[in-house]
């Protein structure tokens, strides 16, 4: 198998994720925006992580804009957020609303916690953040931490199941 790891990180929980996945499975790592969709030719497997923000998969786009290419491929997507992985329903909300039906066809998806510091958010995310929280009933915690390597474990059992 021949792998490749293209992340997009924002405050850094996404890249940790793919740092660790790479190294696991012996893949090249590379952030996503510096990958061209020549490079797909020489992996086999192909994995992408990013963040979420607003309900949104930050650069999913490189991915469902190259369908062509990657749809010979082994595909795996794994998106970083706050939200549970146990929350299907906000799961299944979130690949309906970003990923095009080849991406969902094709694709594995993992959804892995992040982090919610609040003090490493620009101004524009703290004061879109304090909007929020004002309207909701339970506030969110603004010092979260689940990052953890464990985490990546079904994804790298997954890749590894399909290519002993």
């Amino acid at each position: 198998m021949k792998a490749v790891v293209l992340y997009r990180s924002k405050y850094g929980s996404t890249k940790q994720y793919a740092l660790w996945i790479a190294e696991e499975l012996g893949a090249d790592i590379f952030p996503a925006d510096t990958f061209s969709a020549e490079q797909f030719s020489t992996y086999d497997t192909v994995i992408f992580g990013a963040p979420i923000f607003g309900g949104a998969i930050l650069g999913i786009a490189a991915v469902a804009d190259n369908m062509a290419v990657l749809k010979e491929k082994r595909l795996f997507v794994f998106t970083v957020g706050i939200t549970s992985p146990d929350a299907e329903k906000n799961l299944s909300d979130l690949r309906e609303k970003n990923f095009p039906d080849s991406l969902i066809k094709q694709a594995e998806h993992f959804h892995l916690r992040g982090a919610l510091e609040a003090e490493k958010l620009t101004f524009g995310h703290k004061l879109l953040l304090k909007m929020i929280n004002s309207s909701m009933r339970n506030k969110l915690d603004l010092h979260q931490n689940h990052v953890s390597f464990e985490a990546i474990l079904p994804l790298i059992e997954a890749v590894r199941r399909e290519n002993p």
